[in-house]
Protein backbone atom coordinates (compact mmCIF):
# COMPACT_ATOMS: atom_id res chain seq x y z
CA UNK A 1 0.00 0.00 0.00
CA UNK A 2 1.39 3.39 -1.01
CA UNK A 3 1.98 6.30 1.33
CA UNK A 4 -0.97 8.28 -0.07
CA UNK A 5 -3.27 5.24 0.21
CA UNK A 6 -2.23 4.75 3.83
CA UNK A 7 -3.05 8.36 4.61
CA UNK A 8 -6.44 8.09 2.91
CA UNK A 9 -7.25 4.86 4.79
CA UNK A 10 -6.35 6.50 8.08
CA UNK A 11 -8.37 9.57 7.19
CA UNK A 12 -11.43 7.57 6.13
CA UNK A 13 -11.28 5.16 9.08
CA UNK A 14 -11.12 2.12 6.79
CA UNK A 15 -7.99 0.79 8.45
CA UNK A 16 -9.55 0.96 11.91
CA UNK A 17 -12.75 -0.72 10.73
CA UNK A 18 -10.77 -3.52 9.07
CA UNK A 19 -8.96 -4.23 12.34
CA UNK A 20 -12.27 -4.17 14.23
CA UNK A 21 -13.78 -6.61 11.73
CA UNK A 22 -10.81 -8.92 12.35
CA UNK A 23 -11.42 -8.63 16.06
CA UNK A 24 -15.12 -9.44 15.69
CA UNK A 25 -14.29 -12.48 13.55
CA UNK A 26 -11.72 -13.64 16.13
CA UNK A 27 -14.27 -13.33 18.93
CA UNK A 28 -16.77 -15.42 16.97
CA UNK A 29 -14.13 -18.06 16.22
CA UNK A 30 -13.12 -18.22 19.87
CA UNK A 31 -16.75 -18.58 20.92
CA UNK A 32 -17.34 -21.43 18.47
CA UNK A 33 -14.16 -23.20 19.63
CA UNK A 34 -15.25 -22.92 23.27
CA UNK A 35 -18.73 -24.24 22.48
CA UNK A 36 -17.26 -27.18 20.54
CA UNK A 37 -14.92 -27.99 23.45
CA UNK A 38 -17.76 -27.92 25.99
CA UNK A 39 -19.84 -30.24 23.80
CA UNK A 40 -16.93 -32.58 23.11
CA UNK A 41 -15.97 -33.08 26.75
CA UNK A 42 -19.60 -33.23 27.81
CA UNK A 43 -20.37 -35.94 25.27
CA UNK A 44 -17.26 -37.88 26.30
CA UNK A 45 -18.26 -37.82 29.97
CA UNK A 46 -21.80 -38.87 29.10
CA UNK A 47 -20.39 -41.77 27.10
CA UNK A 48 -18.53 -43.04 30.17
CA UNK A 49 -21.74 -42.96 32.20
CA UNK A 50 -24.09 -44.39 29.59
CA UNK A 51 -23.53 -48.12 30.42
CA UNK A 52 -24.20 -47.49 34.11
CA UNK A 53 -27.36 -45.53 33.36
CA UNK A 54 -28.72 -48.17 30.99
CA UNK A 55 -27.85 -51.24 33.07
CA UNK A 56 -28.89 -49.52 36.28
CA UNK A 57 -32.22 -48.58 34.77
CA UNK A 58 -32.88 -52.15 33.65
CA UNK A 59 -31.86 -53.57 37.04
CA UNK A 60 -34.03 -51.09 38.91
CA UNK A 61 -36.99 -51.96 36.70
CA UNK A 62 -36.45 -55.66 37.33
CA UNK A 63 -36.15 -55.00 41.06
CA UNK A 64 -39.53 -53.29 40.93
CA UNK A 65 -40.92 -56.33 39.13
CA UNK A 66 -39.75 -58.64 41.93
CA UNK A 67 -41.66 -56.48 44.41
CA UNK A 68 -44.80 -56.67 42.31
CA UNK A 69 -45.02 -52.92 41.73
CA UNK A 70 -45.60 -53.56 38.02
CA UNK A 71 -48.24 -56.21 38.53
CA UNK A 72 -48.40 -59.94 39.23
CA UNK A 73 -47.42 -60.84 35.68
CA UNK A 74 -44.21 -58.84 35.88
CA UNK A 75 -43.46 -60.33 39.30
CA UNK A 76 -43.93 -63.89 38.03
CA UNK A 77 -41.72 -63.12 35.05
CA UNK A 78 -38.97 -61.79 37.34
CA UNK A 79 -39.17 -64.86 39.55
CA UNK A 80 -39.01 -67.07 36.48
CA UNK A 81 -35.89 -65.25 35.37
CA UNK A 82 -34.32 -65.89 38.75
CA UNK A 83 -35.18 -69.59 38.65
CA UNK A 84 -33.83 -69.90 35.09
CA UNK A 85 -30.34 -68.78 36.15
CA UNK A 86 -28.35 -71.99 36.17
CA UNK A 87 -25.48 -70.57 38.23
CA UNK A 88 -27.82 -69.26 40.92
CA UNK A 89 -29.67 -72.56 41.08
CA UNK A 90 -26.44 -74.54 41.45
CA UNK A 91 -25.38 -72.23 44.22
CA UNK A 92 -28.77 -72.63 45.89
CA UNK A 93 -28.59 -76.44 45.55
CA UNK A 94 -25.17 -76.50 47.19
CA UNK A 95 -26.40 -74.37 50.07
CA UNK A 96 -29.42 -76.63 50.53
CA UNK A 97 -27.15 -79.69 50.56
CA UNK A 98 -24.95 -78.11 53.19
CA UNK A 99 -28.04 -77.21 55.19
CA UNK A 100 -29.26 -80.81 54.92
CA UNK A 101 -25.96 -82.15 56.23
CA UNK A 102 -26.14 -79.79 59.16
CA UNK A 103 -29.77 -80.74 59.90
CA UNK A 104 -28.97 -84.43 59.64
CA UNK A 105 -26.08 -84.05 62.06
CA UNK A 106 -28.45 -82.55 64.56
CA UNK A 107 -31.08 -85.18 63.93
CA UNK A 108 -33.46 -82.60 62.47
CA UNK A 109 -33.45 -83.65 58.81
CA UNK A 110 -37.01 -83.81 57.47
CA UNK A 111 -38.42 -82.09 60.54
CA UNK A 112 -40.34 -78.82 60.65
CA UNK A 113 -37.18 -77.07 61.77
CA UNK A 114 -35.38 -78.47 58.74
CA UNK A 115 -38.15 -77.33 56.41
CA UNK A 116 -38.01 -73.86 57.92
CA UNK A 117 -34.26 -73.76 57.40
CA UNK A 118 -34.70 -74.82 53.76
CA UNK A 119 -37.23 -72.02 53.19
CA UNK A 120 -34.87 -69.56 54.86
CA UNK A 121 -32.06 -70.51 52.46
CA UNK A 122 -34.38 -70.01 49.48
CA UNK A 123 -35.60 -66.64 50.71
CA UNK A 124 -32.10 -65.49 51.59
CA UNK A 125 -30.80 -66.28 48.12
CA UNK A 126 -33.75 -64.56 46.48
CA UNK A 127 -33.27 -61.56 48.78
CA UNK A 128 -29.57 -61.41 47.85
CA UNK A 129 -30.56 -61.33 44.18
CA UNK A 130 -33.00 -58.51 44.87
CA UNK A 131 -30.29 -56.60 46.75
CA UNK A 132 -27.98 -56.94 43.77
CA UNK A 133 -30.66 -55.55 41.47
CA UNK A 134 -31.37 -52.72 43.87
CA UNK A 135 -27.64 -51.94 44.16
CA UNK A 136 -27.27 -51.77 40.39
CA UNK A 137 -30.37 -49.57 40.25
CA UNK A 138 -28.87 -47.16 42.77
CA UNK A 139 -25.64 -47.10 40.80
CA UNK A 140 -27.61 -46.24 37.70
CA UNK A 141 -29.43 -43.51 39.60
CA UNK A 142 -26.10 -42.01 40.68
CA UNK A 143 -24.90 -42.12 37.07
CA UNK A 144 -28.10 -40.40 35.95
CA UNK A 145 -27.62 -37.70 38.60
CA UNK A 146 -24.04 -37.18 37.44
CA UNK A 147 -25.22 -36.99 33.84
CA UNK A 148 -27.74 -34.32 34.75
CA UNK A 149 -24.99 -32.34 36.49
CA UNK A 150 -22.76 -32.64 33.42
CA UNK A 151 -25.59 -31.43 31.20
CA UNK A 152 -26.09 -28.46 33.49
CA UNK A 153 -22.38 -27.61 33.55
CA UNK A 154 -22.11 -28.01 29.78
CA UNK A 155 -25.13 -25.77 29.23
CA UNK A 156 -23.77 -23.16 31.64
CA UNK A 157 -20.38 -23.24 29.92
CA UNK A 158 -21.91 -22.80 26.47
CA UNK A 159 -24.15 -20.00 27.73
CA UNK A 160 -21.14 -18.32 29.31
CA UNK A 161 -19.16 -18.58 26.07
CA UNK A 162 -21.99 -16.91 24.15
CA UNK A 163 -22.44 -14.26 26.83
CA UNK A 164 -18.74 -13.36 26.91
CA UNK A 165 -18.53 -13.30 23.12
CA UNK A 166 -21.66 -11.13 22.88
CA UNK A 167 -20.17 -8.62 25.31
CA UNK A 168 -16.90 -8.46 23.39
CA UNK A 169 -18.68 -8.18 20.05
CA UNK A 170 -20.88 -5.39 21.39
CA UNK A 171 -17.78 -3.46 22.44
CA UNK A 172 -16.12 -3.94 19.06
CA UNK A 173 -19.27 -2.97 17.16
CA UNK A 174 -19.42 0.15 19.33
CA UNK A 175 -15.86 1.02 18.37
CA UNK A 176 -16.71 0.38 14.73
CA UNK A 177 -19.64 2.77 15.01
CA UNK A 178 -17.31 5.39 16.49
CA UNK A 179 -14.93 4.86 13.58
CA UNK A 180 -17.82 5.36 11.13
CA UNK A 181 -18.84 8.51 12.99
CA UNK A 182 -15.27 9.77 12.79
CA UNK A 183 -15.35 9.12 9.04
CA UNK A 184 -18.53 11.19 8.72
CA UNK A 185 -16.95 14.03 10.70
CA UNK A 186 -13.86 13.91 8.50
CA UNK A 187 -16.00 14.08 5.39
CA UNK A 188 -17.90 17.06 6.78
CA UNK A 189 -14.63 18.76 7.66
CA UNK A 190 -13.25 18.09 4.20
CA UNK A 191 -16.37 19.58 2.67
CA UNK A 192 -15.89 22.71 4.75
CA UNK A 193 -12.29 23.05 3.62
CA UNK A 194 -13.32 22.64 -0.01
CA UNK A 195 -16.10 25.19 0.34
CA UNK A 196 -13.68 27.78 1.66
CA UNK A 197 -12.01 27.91 -1.75
CA UNK A 198 -15.21 28.99 -3.51
CA UNK A 199 -17.11 32.29 -3.28
CA UNK A 200 -20.92 32.45 -3.48
CA UNK A 201 -20.77 33.46 -7.11
CA UNK A 202 -19.05 30.24 -7.97
CA UNK A 203 -15.61 31.65 -8.43
CA UNK A 204 -12.48 30.41 -6.78
CA UNK A 205 -11.20 32.51 -3.90
CA UNK A 206 -7.62 33.54 -4.30
CA UNK A 207 -5.34 33.22 -1.36
CA UNK A 208 -4.28 36.52 0.06
CA UNK A 209 -0.58 36.96 -0.33
CA UNK A 210 1.48 39.45 1.60
CA UNK A 211 2.35 42.42 -0.61
CA UNK A 212 5.93 42.92 -1.47
CA UNK A 213 7.82 46.10 -0.70
CA UNK A 214 8.73 46.91 -4.34
CA UNK A 215 6.64 48.82 -6.96
CA UNK A 216 5.79 47.78 -10.43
Amino acid sequence: MGFLSSIMDSFSGKSAKRELDKGIAAVGKGRDSAVDAYKQYGDRAQGYLQPYREQGGKAFGLYGDTLGVNGAGARDSAQGLYLSDDILQKQLALQQKQRGWSSNARGEYGSGVDALAASRVNLQNYGNWQNQLNGMGQQGQQAATTSASIDQQTGAGIAGAYQNATGQEAGLYGQKAQASNALAQNVIGLGGVAASFFNPAGGINRLSLPSGGGGR
